[in-house]
């Protein structure tokens, strides 16, 4: 019998790390994200097996035969879900393995290999690590000496949970920093940029070594994950290049790799995505190679899946997130859209949701496709 997985969207996986519990409860609006999106998958692994811990009822997995499991990512609560759901022990990480991979998911991994790279690439000009806060004496401190800064939280993903200060410690900024520090007991910080450009690295670790993946350009609305580009690597090494010259690119690409050889690859397999950005500073244009490590699936590496399998190398598009609240208004948006056109069995030009839309859904992740010939 063929080697059978069973495939989960579980976006709510950060907040999940962060609580680190069995019976944490994600929000309402977590909830329904994870539920109405979950079919994209089929988008990026074919005809498969999909649970959804929020159907009702819910799926006695039991009665399904598979041999692997692969979440957006691991948790305690994931793994209650499918232990409610009938799975075998056997099928499921312990809690040593759930422990191993939520430390190295801490945002002071990402410490680390920022000040890993600054020994690999002396040469380069990059922006300082991030600090690591344990207190609020410290985060008063670290706003007097920067002025403009950002705070983030250890376990947070997308931009949310990000604090920032402008030039002063506010009452209200005080008290969201004393929430973080007596939940997550740190906060990390870092000067605010001027960022131009957001993009990722996405990479794969087997149990052997690490695989650069490819590129993810993405664009964020409000702090927060807004949608990727759909275009070859070649073509986002084009753009990124109008700031960033290759062999900077490739320098960090191979640090990243030996930081990861060393310190990940040894206790995790499965995709790693590695936020960046450009920045601007007086008339130069700089890399901060280092914004955050995803240990987990990432919609980077969803777009550069959805590319390679569904766009027509004659075309380039977005990969978006669509909300709307009120009910009818995404089926209505949704209908308005020209329909999407194909050449040689892949997406041409026009608009295509990757998940199901009725009245009642407020959720989709879209495709816009256009062609780059007449």
């Amino acid at each position: 019998m063929n080697p059978t997985t069973l495939y989960i969207f579980n976006p709510e996986h950060d907040y999940a790390l962060a609580h680190d519990s069995d019976h944490f409860v994600p929000l309402q609006s977590a909830l329904r994200f994870a539920k109405e999106c979950a079919p994209f998958l089929r988008h990026l692994f074919g005809d498969i097996h999909i649970f959804c811990p929020y159907d009702t009822p819910t799926l006695d997995l039991s009665e399904l035969s598979f041999d692997h499991i692969q979440p957006w990512g691991w948790d305690r609560l994931i793994r209650q879900q499918l232990r409610n759901a009938g799975v075998s022990e056997s099928l499921l990480p312990s809690d040593s393995e759930l422990d191993q991979l939520r430390n190295l998911a801490h945002r002071k991994m990402s410490i680390q290999a920022m000040e890993f790279l600054h020994e690999a690439c002396p040469a380069m000009i990059y922006p300082p690590a991030a600090r690591l806060l344990t207190d609020i004496d410290m985060v008063e401190s670290f706003v007097k000496e920067q002025g403009e800064c950002i705070f983030k939280s250890p376990y947070s993903g997308n931009g949310r949970g990000n604090l920032y200060a402008h030039g002063e410690l506010t009452p209200t900024l005080r008290r969201q920093c004393t929430g973080v520090l007596r939940r997550q007991k740190a906060l990390l910080g870092e000067p605010l940029l001027n960022v131009v450009q957001d993009f990722a690295m996405e990479f794969h670790c087997t149990p052997q070594k690490v695989d650069f993946v490819g590129y993810s350009l993405f664009q964020t609305l409000h702090y927060g994950y807004a949608g990727n580009e759909l275009r070859s690597d070649s073509d986002i090494e084009k753009i990124l290049g109008q700031w960033v010259n290759h062999q900077q690119l490739e320098s960090v690409r191979t640090a990243l790799i030996a930081f990861m050889e060393r310190e990940i690859q040894p206790h995790y397999q499965g995709c790693v995505g590695v936020d960046m950005f450009v920045y601007r500073e007086n008339d130069d244009f700089r890399l901060n190679p280092m914004v955050e490590i995803n240990l987990r699936m990432t919609m980077g590496m969803a777009a550069h899946k959805i590319y390679l399998q569904h766009v027509h190398p004659h075309s380039i598009g977005t990969m978006q997130l669509e909300y709307r609240p009120k009910p009818g208004d995404l089926q209505q948006f949704v209908a308005q859209q020209p329909a999407m056109t194909y050449q040689d069995n892949r997406w041409h030009e026009g608009f295509l949701a990757l998940t199901p839309i009725d009245k009642k859904t407020q959720y989709a992740i879209t495709v816009k496709i256009v062609s780059l010939r007449p």
